[in-house]
Order: structure tokens, then sequence, then C-alpha cells
């Protein structure tokens, strides 16, 4: 792939991303290349259109914003890594100059990464690369929550929430609350509840081709969250339906580098 134009969307809150976004310009204007910045959040779609490429200087939360609009339109996406963990974020921000060199040389391996679809009762849809969250607005409260799997009732869980997670976030809230690890090339949807009322109630794996609905009877307010985007009042948008997007992000990553050694070193693994 021959990158011409570059976006590079930038988290301002992040210390250092100055000193980075000078050395991306730097870099691409003597590569000929076309590098538009941006700093405007949430993303839309037409701002990237078009673009060979897109790269976040920021944290995963950050990489998290682009992955919706850069999976839509087909543009792969890599992170500088100026949060605190950058399981997404995989290049690091010393040197950027050698990595923009290194991408725009093609000197990368692209890893394709599975996202669920959201879809909800009033007709709008969302993309997840890492989860979809339900919980309780009241912290002191617990929900009841309602799940099926493709028309057949699987459990109603009374919990603080639940959590669906792409095998890609499975290292994110999914593992926080007690769910497994899982291989990023699995095809697969995970969904965990938040301290269940029951302990036997454990994360359920389903199959990638499941069409899931998420349904409450909860008298009480109810959030939903996206990625870590802003909350959304759950009242009109439930039932959800959920399943594999037909639609996968494209990361662009340093040659060799494995999913397993960055899970040992980011959980700090003997």
């Amino acid at each position: 792939m021959t990158i011409r134009r570059l976006a590079l969307f930038v988290n301002r809150t992040k210390p250092g991303v100055d000193e980075i976004v000078r050395a991306v310009e730097e870099t691409t204007r003597k590569a000929g290349v076309s590098l538009t910045i941006a700093d405007a959040w949430p993303v839309k779609r037409e701002s990237i259109a078009g673009c060979d490429a897109c790269g976040v200087v920021g944290g995963d939360g950050t990489f998290l914003g682009l992955a919706e609009a850069a999976a839509l339109e087909g543009i792969p996406l890599f992170g500088i890594n100026r949060g605190k963990l950058g399981f997404l974020a995989a290049y690091p921000s010393e040197d950027v100059s050698a990595s923009i060199k290194s991408i725009l040389a093609g000197d990368y391996q692209l890893d394709r990464r599975a996202l669920i679809e959201i879809r909800f009762a009033d007709g709008s849809f969302a993309l997840a690369l890492n989860d979809i969250v339900l919980k309780t607005r009241e912290v002191f409260r617990m929900g009841r929550f309602i799940v099926k799997a493709n028309g057949e009732v699987v459990n109603e869980f009374r919990a603080d929430g639940l959590i669906l997670a792409t095998p890609t976030g499975s290292t994110a809230y999914n593992l926080a609350a007690g769910g497994p690890l899982v291989d990023p090339a699995a095809a697969i949807i995970a969904l965990t509840p938040i301290c269940a009322h029951t302990l036997s109630n454990r994360t359920m794996i389903f199959d990638g081709e499941a069409e899931l609905e998420v349904s409450s009877e909860e008298v009480n307010p109810l959030g939903i969250s996206v990625d870590g985007r802003a909350t959304l009042e759950a009242q009109g948008r439930l039932p959800l339906r959920v399943r594999s997007a037909k639609v996968q992000l494209s990361l662009i990553r340093p040659k060799n580098l494995s999913h397993f050694e960055v899970i040992r070193n980011k959980l700090k693994w003997s």
C-alpha cells in the first residue's frame, strides 16, 4: 500500500504531543506525503475520507475514537502511544521519525481486527472495537438484564451491568471484571456480567455468527457506553442487538510485533 495522503489526529491533553507532531510534519514533508492534522472530537467519517492511512497521537482511548470511522472508510490505522498501556497504540513516542519512515516505506504488518455492531431500538447503530457496556446509572443499585442468543433466552442477569467485548477488547473492562483474555484472531463475542448477584454467572463466549439481544425490565436509569464514548441514556434504545460487524479494522503495527509479547509486557507477566 502506497501512502500519499496521511491524516493525524492528536489528543492535545497528552504531554509531549507538539514535539511528536513536528516530527511527523518534517518526516512527511521530506517524503512528499500530504499531511492533515486534526484535534476535533468526535471524529466524523468525512474528515478522513480519501486518506490512505490515519495516525493517532494519544493513548488507547484516543485510538478508539478513530476506530469506527476508519473501519467504515476502510482506512488503516496506527497509533503513537502517549497513554499508559498502549495495547492499540503500538508505536512508541521515542524516535517518531523512524516509525513514520518505516510506515511510509511499507515496513509494517497489517492486522485485521473484528468489531461488533450494535443496533439500537431507535434505528441507530454503532461499531465497537473494544466493547459495549450496559450499566445502571445509580451506582448503588443492581440492574436486571435479559440476554437472548439467536432468539433463545440465555439468562436473566442480576448485576451492576453487562460487558459485551470483542477479542481485542478482552484486555480492557472485560479483563478488569474477571473476564478471559482472548486471542484477537478468534471469532467470538464475550459477555461478562459486572458484579453479578449469582456467583455462578460468569463470562459466556458466543460464536461470532450469533446475534445477541439485550433488554431490561429495570425501572431505574441505565446507561450505554460504546468503546468508552459519552454514555447514552438507555431509555428508548433497548433492546440492543449485537453481532459481529461485516467490516473489520486494519491496524498498522510494527513488523514482528507479537500480540502475546505485548500481553506479557503490558501485564508484566514474568
